[in-house]
């Protein structure tokens, strides 16, 4: 384990105070054999230099302008680790977390990522059992229910990844999502490719949740969790099935919406039905996303649809 090097990669966007956290975190790490690079998406409160100045071991790279957590990509050419580790800036990793993640992938040579429990920075009580994805195409986190974890999970936005997995895309999250369901994508390109993401409870973060993306307002992250959903159904799915669950998908937009209408939440309905319009008018540029996508394909949707669970879309939502 001594001789594995990993590239950790923070994205930031006007949160100097969320740096020292995560970066004091991962310096007391029993795993040392690390690089931290650092992307800055154009902040303007000193984020920059408070790490220059604090942290000089931190290579930054600088974005010209928010390009949300997409904007992880710019740094990948500069990762000399095999494995990248992709954090949120509202993250602390625990002194174990790294060596546990590094262990987990070791140990299935189809893993091409593990990834972390999450558990909630403020109450340490709220626990992610993983998360779930409906044929549906809404998602979220599971409840920790006991010592009876999966050991699969769909997705996470967090983890740790081979870089010959993210190279022989050419990128971590797709450019144009921005943020929201970027790791779902993620996550299925992997299924979509015969591998695996293997879920490591062993391997703690404390998530303050959304603390950089909550200035937004619902409607604005709404209409990009709706639209970045959708993005991937169609990227993902065989056609055959694109056909079979369209029905269901866009009931659940509608059943989403008309509880929207009446819970007075007019914005957000708005929001939801901005983006299946968004779609709409762009599905030259998804049709091309897909022919890409589709290229790397190994497995059929049986083995994608695997760690797809319809039993929690009709359950309250869990936030860690």
């Amino acid at each position: 384990m001594k001789n594995q090097l990993v590239s950790i990669l923070i994205v930031n966007y006007n949160e100097k105070s969320l740096l020292k956290p995560i970066l004091d975190s991962i310096d007391k790490s029993s795993f040392k054999k690390y690089e931290i690079i650092a992307i800055d998406n154009n902040s303007t409160d000193g984020s920059q230099d408070f790490i220059r100045k604090n942290y000089r071991y931190v290579k930054i790279i600088q974005n010209k302008e928010n390009l949300g957590y997409s904007g992880i990509n710019s740094a990948l050419k500069h990762c000399k680790g095999r494995y990248i580790l992709f954090l949120n800036n509202d993250i602390e990793i625990d002194k174990g977390c790294i060596k546990s993640l590094i262990k987990a992938i070791e140990s299935d040579k189809d893993a091409a990522m593990a990834a972390p429990r999450l558990v909630n920075f403020y109450n340490k009580k709220l626990k992610s059992n993983g998360t779930w994805v409906s044929r549906a195409f809404y998602n979220g986190h599971i409840k920790e229910n006991g010592k009876n974890y999966p050991k699969e999970m769909p997705y996470l936005g967090v983890g740790l990844i081979r870089k010959d997995f993210v190279d022989m895309f050419g990128y971590l999250f797709d450019k144009d999502y921005f943020i929201y369901a970027e790791d779902l994508d993620l996550g299925l390109r992997i299924r979509l490719s015969g591998k695996k993401v293997l879920f490591e409870p062993k391997a703690v973060m404390y998530h303050m949740h959304a603390v950089t993306t909550q200035k937004a307002g619902r409607a604005f992250t709404t209409f990009l969790m709706e639209r970045n959903l959708l993005m991937t159904f169609f990227k993902i799915l065989s056609v055959k099935n694109v056909v079979l669950y369209l029905p269901y998908v866009l009931l659940a937009r509608l059943a989403a919406i008309a509880k929207d209408i009446l819970s007075f939440q007019l914005t957000t309905a708005f929001s939801r039905i901005k983006a299946v319009f968004w779609v709409l008018f762009n599905f030259s540029l998804i049709s091309k996303k897909r022919i890409e996508i589709q290229k790397f394909r190994k497995a059929d949707d049986s083995y994608i649809f695997q760690v797809f669970n319809e039993k929690h879309l009709f359950m309250p939502k869990f936030i860690v």
